[in-house]
């Protein structure tokens, strides 16, 4: 049984070499054949956020209310503390909220959302809300 293995694999190795087909390829060009090829496209998709419409609510001054929102910032200007979330100015007033107009001088980290550029006399200001402020150093100033 071994002897007829060997026999019919040394066959089989000399018609290989007798069609000229190398023991690389598996299988001759002229035989019809048919890879299952799968084409994998990997394309990077971009996801841009839509764009933001600034829907800001204008409080006017003079109005009151009970709670602001819980991400406001403390500022606090020539002993009076002001309660800002984006660029309405509240000042607590027997437990209640009062929407104010700040007084020049007050200083802010971050403009609120919404500001519109303005140049005055050659500099460049911000203005919102009917607050207009001038950038100096690394702070927003109430002009």
């Amino acid at each position: 049984m071994k002897l007829f293995i060997l026999t019919a694999t040394a066959a089989t190795a000399a018609m290989m070499l007798s069609l000229g087909i190398s023991s690389a390829e598996a299988h001759p060009r002229f035989w019809p054949h048919a890879h299952a090829t799968r084409v994998v496209v990997e394309k990077q998709v971009v996801v841009k956020p839509a764009p933001v419409r600034t829907a800001v609510a204008r409080a006017l001054v003079g109005a009151t209310f009970d709670t602001i929102p819980a991400n406001r910032a403390r500022v606090v200007h020539a002993g009076r503390t002001y309660f800002v979330h984006d660029g309405v100015y509240h000042v607590r007033n027997a437990g209640r909220y009062t929407v104010v107009k700040p007084v020049a001088g007050v200083r802010i980290t971050t403009l609120p959302r919404g500001y519109s550029t303005v140049r005055i006399s050659g500099r460049t200001h911000y203005r919102f809300n009917n607050v207009t402020y001038r950038r100096v150093n690394n702070y927003y100033v109430v002009v």
